[in-house]
């Protein structure tokens, strides 16, 4: 598994001039995570944004029939975004498909790198409106 662990290698960051990313660096934190941890459970109150360096991660969502598989994110892929953008509980379950190596912002931070990087806000929410259209009919 090959891990970015350097945020201006991450493509929702590309954008960023060299000043911001000197400011958004100490807002996100870089972490390895082992195989099945859950990063974040459906319907807790949202607490992180988290963005994939290395590895997959599996998104799940309860369905009546049990839990079904949503997708599974790689590299440069972010979850919490949508629960942190509309200050709502997570839709679905996270979980280390693989090891990760992953970039966490609390969501005070994730605010803050919001307000520092236009780019980047631009993409979380064009990424975030993506996820709410190809997954209304989940």
């Amino acid at each position: 598994m090959e891990n970015i662990d350097r945020i201006d290698d991450l493509e929702l960051f590309a954008d960023c001039r060299k000043a911001e990313l000197r400011q958004i660096q100490p807002l996100m934190t870089y972490l390895h995570v082992a195989k099945d941890q859950v990063l974040m459970r459906e319907g807790d109150l949202s607490q992180q944004f988290i963005v994939v360096g290395g590895g997959t991660a599996r998104i799940t969502r309860k369905t009546g029939e049990g839990v079904a598989e949503v997708t599974d994110l790689g590299s440069g892929e972010f979850i919490g975004e949508s629960s942190l953008l509309a200050g709502t509980r997570t839709t679905a379950t996270a979980t280390a498909a693989t090891d990760l190596a992953v970039f966490v912002s609390t969501a005070n931070e994730f605010r803050s790198i919001l307000r520092i990087a236009p780019s980047v806000e631009e993409k979380v929410r064009q990424g975030s409106l993506n996820w709410a259209e190809g997954n209304a009919a989940a």
